[in-house]
């Protein structure tokens, strides 16, 4: 028999979840946007961000979900860790593509 903990997890850990949680859609958001600034130009004959930058946007958002996922999965350090990473990754691409 497998036994199951059906003890709620902490309040701090919820919300930190659910933080980290709106880090990784908003990448997402940010990512898709890019990809639609891209097309637009790309069809209007304009520069553009470039391949590069839009790459990199889908990359770390890509990666904030992945870690999302895992943060959202398990229980105690780990969705500290995944939730840092998200957090991290969110600041990289504002520092690299938009602030820098």
């Amino acid at each position: 028999m497998t036994m199951v903990d059906s003890r709620r997890e902490p309040l701090l850990a919820r919300v930190w979840r659910g933080v980290s949680g709106a880090f990784a859609v908003g990448l997402v958001l940010l990512a898709l946007a890019m990809i639609g600034v891209q097309v637009y130009a790309r069809t209007h004959e304009l520069p553009g961000p470039g391949l590069d930058v839009v790459a990199g946007h889908i990359g770390t958002a890509v990666a904030a979900v992945v870690a999302q996922i895992v943060a959202d999965r398990r229980k105690g350090w780990v969705v500290a860790v995944c939730g840092l990473v998200v957090v991290l990754l969110v600041a990289l691409t504002l520092w690299i593509y938009w602030w820098a």
